[in-house]
């Protein structure tokens, strides 16, 4: 890290501290705290009162009536009430609260015009071209930059259901994950001609073993090689216009293409002036806070230092794009 990028993320950091400091600052944690709170504990609460009393009900009829009620009169009504004094009509649940109202105001004071958002806006028809073939894909998270290169991430998790019948004929259902990780969306200042698909071959020579299937070959696409043979044997390059697609693919992308092959299956699609990029980590970011303790050590400072973290990976993960 350079002495400049040095000094800038210390000033940062001392204005996060001053931010936190403050008495407005602290008023709003402490609000934001006993919201997380209270809906941890009504979680906690209703459902093992709901499956007591359904038993209950089912052994004692109206006697379990009565002591459900009398459950949920000592257990929930306390909370329902303080439900009411802090959130009034607005309901919200604690992704809501943690990512728009404590995480957004962290990247606000990164890149002024950023936020982060509990649902995404990314198109769902690029994200397939950069993931394994799948059914349900479920996007959440999105951290904007709103920087010159408008860099946006989210994360996804893409799966299929697999049904299979036992020889006593009894059917189960097994969910299988064909994609656990990250989305990254760039711009570019000048649009590619027709579009440009990068995604890892079946079988990886880095990994060792058969990854999921992409979309293979499609309608007027050409599929191309490089002169790079490790890539060849990594990716599969498909594409509508040539001259774009070995433009793009100078060596310092390559280069970056191997690399992160062998950390993670990197898949890329550019259709006009928007690129997408996967990256299976396995992973969420950005994971809310499941536990009251982990609600009590909400920090700000501390959250800004893993947020930040997070922003220069995805500062420095799609460096070599920015002069393309």
């Amino acid at each position: 890290m350079t002495e400049e990028v040095r000094g800038s993320r210390e000033e940062e950091l001392e204005r996060i501290r001053q931010v936190e400091a403050s008495p407005e600052y602290q008023q709003k944690l402490s609000i934001l705290r006993e919201k997380m709170t209270i809906n941890l504990k009504w979680k906690a609460y209703l459902v093992p009162i709901a499956v007591v009393g359904a038993i209950l009900v089912i052994l004692l009829k109206f006697v379990g009536i009565l002591i459900t009620a009398v459950l949920g009169f000592v257990f929930l009504y306390p909370l329902y009430k303080k439900k009411q004094e802090l959130f009034g009509s607005k309901k919200q649940n604690n992704e809501a609260l943690y990512i728009e109202e404590f995480l957004s105001p962290i990247v606000k004071e990164i890149f002024p015009g950023g936020e982060m958002k509990v649902k995404p806006d990314f198109l769902l028809d690029p994200v397939k071209q950069v993931c394994p073939s799948s059914t349900n894909y479920r996007g959440d998270t999105e951290l904007c930059l709103r920087d010159a290169k408008d860099i946006s991430v989210m994360n996804l998790y893409a799966y299929h259901v697999v049904e299979s019948t036992d020889s006593k004929g009894r059917t189960t259902k097994r969910e299988v994950t064909d994609f656990a990780g990250q989305i990254f969306r760039m711009r570019f200042a000048n649009p590619f001609a027709g579009h440009i698909r990068i995604i890892p071959t079946k079988k990886s020579v880095f990994l060792k073993r058969e990854v999921q299937d992409y979309p293979n070959k499609q309608k007027n696409e050409l599929k191309i090689d490089t002169e790079d043979i490790t890539h060849n044997e990594n990716y599969n390059i498909f594409c509508t216009d040539e001259f774009s697609a070995r433009r793009f693919l100078n060596p310092t992308v390559l280069d970056w293409f191997d690399k992160n092959i062998a950390e993670s299956r990197t898949a890329i699609y550019i259709e006009d002036d928007t690129m997408y990029i996967s990256r299976y980590t396995g992973y969420q970011l950005f994971p809310v806070p499941k536990t009251l303790a982990e609600v009590d050590k909400l920090s700000m400072v501390e959250e800004y230092k893993k947020l930040r973290a997070e922003i220069d990976f995805l500062e420095s993960f799609t460096e070599v794009f920015k002069e393309s």
